[in-house]
């Protein structure tokens, strides 16, 4: 208790202060001495908890602000007296120094909390990062900074904590010397390694946290990145940002003197980037604040109890130079050019390439762009996140001296990707091949293409009012500790979208999307540029689902559309796209430029334009892929240009693909040829339509094979991409033209449909021959479907396809039989014997079982999956499947469901032991209470 007695007596000067001044009563003070006790007393216990520490240090600032409010108010009221000529009102006016005392002690009291909390707790980040953020808050400069160094010493890995560090010293104190220390220290800290790269080196490398293992293989691109991975990338995206914010400062002052302007690029000198670092020092210094008493004095009061970092502080921070003030008539520092042209930031690109591996790089280079082409430089044309457009142009000419600068820096970043294809795999050679065709519609407002003619088609420039406030540069200077949009926002473009990763596809190191996902990811990125989505659960109109970014209107208003519509194409010829990833690389960028809602892209002349160049490029494709040649007569029976004749061809040519079969249904159905056998005449019926279930029959088996679901196990991922690309946002994506097992699941409905008609559209007299006769076609999808399973040949996504086909005709034949009890009985009773539908289709079957005659089905159906789930022995579906059929009972009968309960529990601890029984317990008490 010793230490509870000393924290205490350490309060006695401010409990007398306030004794003194009667702020606080002594009732009250006797209660915050008693609190006191009682919060120390729990910070001394063998077993702290945090959250103790975060209660007193809330209480302490809870009591803080009390004392504040009293004691303005105390004042406010003796001053009021005083002027009214109550001269005893005098005695109550509070001393100058109440208010610094007073804050001293809270401070001081605080600091005490804290340094006890990060001593315990010296691993807990967050513990650092309250302490840090509370200094920060009191503008303790002295304790944030000795803090800063503590904390960096002991979590070295953490990007976050050396970006904190970096954003406060470069926007609290305006030191870019000691912010880039900071961020190049951190990022030696923090190296990211290729472990296959090192390991063919014969290198041994722990596998510690911070030397994170990155690859596959060397150079293979990767999309999935860890959060320290994600951290040291934000950490040199930063950096990136740091320097920007050092050169536009330097920019905008010397602008202010009068010094020329220094954008055309110099040749490098020696020693000149020393130089001009240290002329760039007086670039929006501030003054310490010291007039600030409070401040000044709960420093002074609480200096000697924050201890200095353990390391040397000259490695934390660089010691400051004195700084050299330009001022008119002086001599333009030697570093000047260099720094104007942007020499800086192109160093900092070059050690960034060397120092990360290949396979995390291209989101960087995207990140950089993003970074360049958003940045406030004055004199230029920004582009910000989503299309904003930003105008400070002064000058009058084709660009202004921010647009050269930001022009040499985004073409330094394109001359990186290029180089980096000899170290990238195939997948990387192809995203630089479409990062540098795309880029004249990502950003057309630099040297290398031409400015739009019409200068009213810009916003209207803001310079001067920027010039006084440097608002949009202060903005542009935050360092983003955890969260940084040009970095962190990229990554979700990446992601495969659900609706296509629905059709089952091999993962890991031969997933076929790692070829197609760099063309997914950048499009995206320019997508995301040009067109503004109005995300909503609901359908929304072709009007409202979409609108074009400023970005995209402001070149329609130029006219310069069509012309960097046509200088994409060109880059894309260019590059001798011989190769098929690269061919369909173009036409797929091309299929997402003709879709409006996808590029923004509206004019119907550049859009016919650019359909034609599709349907060149699509010529060549089409022998080679199936699929396209699938989907260009699809799209010409839309339009009513196609022949039988080419049908036949096709379904010759691809006499086992589902999607030919599934393009000669369609065409049939449409009635382009008058001999197609797959429909029948309902003016003329003939009984149950013999030859068309004949062709019907011949179609599915030929397209229905275990060997070929194995075959199309890597589904075309180019064709699903493409097709979703080409697909308005407002739409959902059919993917039944390039999918082959969407196909055959399209194929197999539209026989059941047409099976369900032809018995609907029977005879009254001939009614239930045709539904027996339905019903025995019914059985036989169910036992060809099902004869597919049985097959070997059948693994891993395969089956899952399969299995889903048969899941889909058993559900169809259950749904067939509800008009009948009989029928309904018989047909549950056939499926459950005969059928081999997974636990999913009997558990959705239970599930939604709407019908009150379905209902009734329900709990055979919940028993065959939980039987089935035990063969199985899959213990997560035997446990979903009881507490589903457990929660049917209960809706219904919470005194069946008690009663089922234990023989749930015994059943699970046989299959998984007492920690299943247990997270089985618990699942059910949270679905019922």
């Amino acid at each position: 208790m010793e230490r509870v007695q000393y924290s205490l007596e350490r309060s006695l000067p401010q409990l007398k202060l306030l004794d003194e001044h009667a702020i606080l009563s002594k009732e009250e003070l006797r209660s915050v001495t008693s609190q006191r006790q009682n919060f120390e007393a729990r910070l001394i216990r063998r077993q702290a908890d945090k959250a103790d520490f975060v209660r007193y240090l809330d209480f302490e600032s809870d009591l803080n602000s009390l004392i504040v409010l009293r004691a303005r108010e105390r004042a406010r009221e003796a001053a009021e007296r005083v002027r009214a000529g109550d001269e005893d009102a005098r005695s109550r006016l509070l001393p100058r120094t109440f208010f610094a005392k007073q804050s001293a002690s809270y401070s001081a009291q605080c600091v005490a909390i804290f340094e006890r909390l990060v001593r315990k707790f010296r691993w807990d980040v967050d513990a650092w990062i309250r302490y840090l953020s509370w200094a920060k808050s009191r503008k303790m400069r002295v304790v944030a900074g000795r803090v800063y160094a503590r904390a960096l010493a002991l979590h070295p890995s953490r990007p976050d904590l050396w970006l904190s560090a970096a954003d406060y010293e470069l926007s609290s104190h305006a030191d870019t010397t000691a912010a880039r220390a900071l961020l190049q220290r951190g990022l030696r800290m923090n190296p990211l390694v290729d472990a296959q790269a090192e390991e063919a080196r014969g290198l041994k490398r722990a596998r510690t946290h911070s030397g994170a293992r990155t690859a596959r293989e060397p150079g293979a691109l990767r999309w999935q990145l860890t959060d320290y991975e994600q951290g040291v990338l934000r950490l040199w995206v930063e950096y990136m940002r740091m320097e920007l914010v050092f050169v536009e400062r330097l920019r905008r002052r010397w602008r202010v003197l009068g010094l020329d302007s220094g954008d055309a690029p110099a040749a490098p000198a020696s020693g000149s980037l020393r130089g001009a670092q240290q002329a760039a020092q007086s670039v929006a210094l501030e003054a310490p604040s010291d007039d600030d008493e409070e401040t000044a004095a709960a420093e002074a009061a609480v200096d000697a109890d924050v201890p200095a970092a353990d390391e040397a502080e000259d490695e934390v921070a660089a010691p400051r130079e004195a700084p050299v003030r330009p001022a008119a008539g002086l001599a333009v520092p030697a570093g000047h050019q260099q720094i104007m042209s942007g020499s800086i930031p192109m160093v900092v690109l070059e050690n960034a390439k060397r120092s990360l591996p290949p396979s995390v790089q291209l989101y960087l280079y995207v990140a950089l762009l993003e970074l360049f082409s958003a940045f406030p430089f004055f004199d230029s044309t920004a582009v910000q996140s989503h299309g904003q457009v930003l105008c400070l142009r002064t000058s009058q000419g084709v660009c202004g001296s921010g647009d050269r600068l930001r022009a040499r820096l985004m073409q330094r970043v394109l001359d990186a990707v290029q180089a980096m294809q000899e170290d990238w795999d195939t997948a990387g050679a192809l995203a630089a091949y479409v990062m540098t065709s795309v880029y004249p519609l990502y950003h057309s407002l630099s040297s290398a293409e031409p400015a739009p003619r019409d200068e009213q088609a810009r916003p209207a420039s803001q310079a001067e009012r920027e010039l006084d406030d440097n608002a949009y540069l202060h903005g542009a200077s935050q360092l983003c500790a955890t969260f940084s949009p040009v970095i962190d926002g990229l990554y979700a473009y990446a992601v495969v979208p659900e609706a296509l990763r629905q059709h089952k596809t091999a993962t890991g190191l031969y997933d076929p999307w790692h070829l197609c996902r760099p063309v997914l990811f950048l499009l995206q990125v320019l997508c995301r540029r040009l067109v503004v989505s109005n995300a909503s659960d609901e359908p929304a109109s072709e009007d409202a689902a979409w609108q074009p970014t400023p970005y995209l209107m402001m070149l329609m208003q130029s006219g310069d559309l069509p012309s960097l519509g046509q200088a994409c194409v060109t880059h894309f010829r260019t590059a001798d796209p011989t190769d098929e990833p690269r061919m369909l690389a173009f036409y797929t960028a091309l299929q997402c430029l003709c879709t409006p809602s996808r590029s923004g892209i509206d004019e119907p002349n550049l859009l016919a334009y650019l359909e034609r160049v599709s349907q060149r490029q699509a010529e060549p494709l089409a022998q080679q892929v199936p699929w396209l040649a699938v989907e260009r007569f699809a799209h010409s029976l839309g339009t009513g240009q196609l022949s039988w004749s080419d049908v036949e061809a096709l379904v010759d040519a691809h006499a086992t693909d589902p999607r030919a079969w599934l393009l000669y249904e369609r065409a049939a159905s449409q009635g382009l040829s008058p001999d197609a056998p797959l429909s029948f005449d309902r003016s003329s019926y003939e009984p149950f339509a013999p030859v068309a279930h004949k062709a019907w029959i011949q179609m599915l088996e030929r397209c229905t094979q275990a060997t070929q679901f194995q075959d199309e196990v890597t589904a075309p991922v180019w064709g699903l991409l493409s097709a979703w690309m080409h697909t308005p946002v407002y739409l959902s994506t059919h993917l039944s033209y390039v999918s082959p097992t969407a196909a055959r699941c399209m194929l197999w409905h539209e026989y059941l449909d047409w099976v369900e008609e032809a018995a609907l559209h029977a005879p009254a007299a001939q009614a239930s021959e045709a539904s027996e006769w339905a019903w025995a076609l019914y059985k036989e999808a169910v036992q060809k479907t099902g004869a597919v399973l049985a097959s070997s040949k059948l693994v891993s996504a395969a089956r899952a396809n399969a299995q889903a086909l048969h899941d889909e005709v058993v559900a169809r034949f259950l749904r067939l039989s509800v008009p009948s009890k009989a029928g309904r009985d018989a047909a549950l009773a056939y499926v459950l014997a005969s059928s081999s539908a997974s636990v999913t289709c009997w558990l959705d079957l239970a599930r939604n079982s709407a019908d009150e005659a379905l209902t009734a089905r329900a709990p055979r159906l919940y028993k065959r999956a939980i039987d089935q789930a035990e063969r199985e022995r899959d213990l997560a579906m035997v446990t979903m499947a009881w507490l589903a059929y457990l929660g049917y009972l209960a809706h219904r009968d919470m005194a069946a469901a008690l009663r089922e309960l234990p023989t749930a529990t015994m059943r699970i601890r046989t299959l998984g032991g007492d920690e299943a029984v247990v997270a089985f317990e618990a699942a059910w008490r949270t679905q019922h209470t």
